[in-house]
């Protein structure tokens, strides 16, 4: 880089930093205490609306430059070694608050998507003007609907990494983009997760013409999300270490959640991804997936949930190709963790699963003193176990459900037997975690006389697995 120019950038202090943490949407608060310390440590606050599957983690840079130094690293640590609760996370740049008439007609929404989310009165306004903006080529282009870009470069560009240098640097190769929408829980008659991302991606493509649009092979993501919250359904925690934020006024380090959530309104956010390092990451390594596999990472968020206690024997009766019990071994590995599948190969998956991420971690682990456990992977019959009775400590499973995996006339006959056995393996005190998108089902095997003197319902919670599923946790009594 010694002979090529680059640009000089610095962490915005004015605006401060806001962080879009994705996790497992209805896990929130168990992704919270999976946090790096670091993190949770410099971070003036941390909020998230119940199943909405983000955190806002919000950082004041200040004046200081020990504390903008604090920061860089915190955020550089997230990128080299991203928590496994954390799917991707991006550098919000603002939001746009979008009239509820046209948000409520689809007609109407799509003309203002394809309008660059304005007016068309205020695009043929701003063109009579000429009040396009310039870009960062110098050339004319549409406004930039009032986000703060730079602002989201600047920190990118902080932060090491290959996508760091090109984009301080002037004779790099062109940025490869797409541009993506979530709705979460909002849906339109004739608008699609597709629309809206095309519409965000000309208002990126017109910002900054040297882009190139590239879906698969992307260098950054813009991403834009709806959210509709009020003051009452943000949850938020103040300062999690007491020793950040502003003594002056503590209040001041109020997010821009909480800043825009005392008005109702429905509100676009945009955020520029943050380069995690997924691909290269060990613990996210799985040779062979399943047809109804859990993603890794929703995995590591339920074992949180459960919170194996060391010396606890933990089972996962419809283990699959492994992922739970083998991301349980690997992260709780002074617990013992016990697999159970009825397919043949997809036990064979599972034992090739656990060598392979075991082989992977111990070839990319600096320290030889990391203590890892291989699961004990069985074939058998969820329906009846062999297994001494009041024998396991903690259940964790994620149930046959749905089409792909069988059907409901099937699951009628599966969990009266499987909630039965339940009852059996585990000792008075213990727990079992369900998931299941069978709710009614599997909430009337629960009501049944058979278990209800037995199992005592602890909590309930709807979560995202692709689908909207429900995780029953349960204490034998």
């Amino acid at each position: 880089m010694s002979d090529q120019v680059r640009k000089v950038f610095k962490l915005p202090h004015d605006k401060g930093i806001e962080l879009l943490l994705s996790v497992p949407a209805g896990l929130e608060d168990v992704a919270v205490s999976r946090l790096p310390p670091e993190l949770l440590q410099v971070a003036a606050r941390i909020s998230y609306r119940p199943t909405s599957g983000y955190l806002t983690t919000v950082f004041h840079v200040m004046d200081s430059r020990e504390k903008e130094q604090a920061i860089t690293l915190a955020i550089s640590n997230l990128m080299r070694r991203p928590p496994l609760c954390i799917f991707a996370a991006y550098v919000s740049m603002g939001r746009i608050e979008v009239p509820r008439d046209i948000f409520e007609d689809p007609k109407d929404l799509l003309d203002y998507i394809n309008n660059g989310f304005r007016r068309q009165q205020d695009s043929e306004m701003d063109h009579q003007e000429g009040s396009a903006i310039p870009t960062v080529d110098g050339s004319d282009c549409a406004p930039d609907m009032g986000l703060h870009w730079q602002d989201a470069l600047s920190v990118l560009q902080c932060t090491p990494s290959p996508l760091a240098e090109r984009l301080g640097s002037i004779d790099s190769t062109p940025i490869r983009f797409r541009a993506s929408f979530d709705r979460g829980g909002f849906q339109h008659k004739g608008v699609r997760s597709q629309d809206l991302a095309a519409g965000l991606g000309g208002v990126v493509g017109g910002l900054f013409p040297s882009w190139k649009v590239d879906l698969t092979n992307f260098d950054i993501e813009v991403m834009g999300r709806w959210t509709l919250e009020t003051s009452n359904n943000i949850t938020t925690i103040k300062n999690p270490n007491p020793n950040v934020g502003r003594q002056d006024d503590p209040e001041s380090c109020s997010s821009m959640d909480e800043q825009k959530s005392t008005r109702l309104g429905v509100e676009m956010q945009v955020g520029m991804t943050l380069p995690l390092a997924l691909s290269t990451c060990p613990y996210r390594f799985r040779p062979n997936d399943g047809r109804t596999s859990l993603r890794i990472e929703i995995a590591f968020t339920l074992l949180a949930l459960a919170s194996p206690q060391p010396g606890n024997i933990v089972m996962d009766l419809c283990s699959g190709v492994g992922t739970i019990p083998i991301v349980g071994a690997i992260h709780y590995p002074t617990s013992v963790f016990v697999g159970l599948e009825i397919l043949p190969h997809n036990a064979d998956s599972a034992a090739e699963n656990a060598r392979g991420m075991l082989n992977r971690v111990l070839q990319e682990e600096e320290s030889n003193s990391v203590a890892l456990m291989q699961p004990d992977l069985l074939v058998g019959d969820a329906r009846a176990v062999c297994w001494r009775s009041n024998s396991v400590d903690l259940i964790v499973s994620d149930l046959p459900w749905g089409q792909r995996e069988s059907s409901h006339l099937y699951n009628c006959k599966l969990y009266p037997r499987l909630i039965r056995e339940v009852i059996r393996l585990l000792r008075v005190g213990g727990r079992a975690v369900l998931v299941t998108g069978e709710r009614k089902l599997l909430l009337r095997q629960l009501d049944a006389p058979f278990s209800k003197p037995y199992l005592r319902v602890l909590q309930k919670r709807e979560i995202t697995i692709g689908f909207k599923v429900m995780v029953f946790e349960v204490v034998r009594v």
